[in-house]
């Protein structure tokens, strides 16, 4: 049963900052290149990163399975609907259904605040991810190139989920 533990000390905050280290160089390095990537993780998952997202609302959550944080998942609720800021798996964990409790915790979370629309967005080269969003019933409605800061570039999707009533 996966356990899921909101970030509240500073020291959380480190413990995050190197977990999302560890998953996202594992997995965008193939996608997007070690320097674009190295570049996101000081921008958004160094403890700066994390701790100016999480001034600004946002709220991040270890996923825990027997103790160890496999996994983690960052949302910030919005006027109208709720912004899906990470969604990350350790590779070892992927492909055992452990994404699936997840997103049913970011479906609750949402549905606990009255929101019936769940916005994210994905690098659009990032295909496994992109189906396992499709999977979860989300739609592509936006494509971009986004300029992440000095010099790099991604290419992404804005994804919406709404909720079907």
């Amino acid at each position: 049963m996966l356990l899921f533990n909101k970030v509240n000390t500073n020291q959380d905050i480190e413990q995050m900052s190197r977990l999302a280290t560890s998953i996202m160089k594992k997995h965008y390095d193939p996608i997007v290149g070690s320097k674009t990537n190295d570049h996101m993780l000081e921008k958004y998952q160094s403890v700066r990163g994390i701790t100016d997202e999480i001034n600004g609302g946002a709220e991040y959550y270890f996923v825990s399975l027997d103790g160890a944080n496999i996994g983690f998942v960052a949302v910030d609720a919005k006027a109208d609907y709720l912004y899906l800021s990470k969604f990350y798996l350790a590779i070892e964990y992927r492909g055992k259904g452990y994404a699936s409790p997840m997103m049913a915790f970011v479906k609750d979370y949402a549905k606990a605040r009255g929101l019936k629309m769940i916005k994210l967005n994905v690098n659009a080269d990032n295909t496994n991810t992109v189906g396992a969003y499709k999977h979860f019933g989300f739609e592509a409605v936006e494509e971009y190139q986004r300029d992440v800061g000095e010099g790099f570039f991604v290419h992404d999707y804005v994804m919406v989920y709404r909720e079907r009533v």
